[in-house]
């Protein structure tokens, strides 16, 4: 009998597929999570100094966004809660 994860359709891709499509939309972030794509065929001793890249780069770049003030978007949602109060 076969099962799911027998199947070229199971929930996980075979090593070496593209498995970050679409892209995010932020450059940075797709930078950082093409990195992984040099994982395969590298022996597992070199994945630490890759995955603490790209986490670097996520981490920088959630920083950053963290940093920034609430959107206008965001204030027009919490103006509108406000008044219906």
């Amino acid at each position: 009998m076969e099962t799911e994860s027998d199947t070229a359709d199971g929930p996980f891709p075979e090593p070496g597929e593209a498995s970050r499509e679409p892209a995010t939309g932020e450059p940075r972030v797709d930078a950082a999570l093409a990195r992984l794509d040099e994982l395969p065929g590298r022996p597992v001793t070199e994945h630490r100094p890759i995955f603490e890249d790209v986490h670097r780069r996520l981490r920088d770049v959630l920083g950053e966004l963290d940093t920034r003030g609430p959107s206008q978007a965001q204030d027009d949602t919490d103006a509108a809660s406000r008044a219906g109060r």
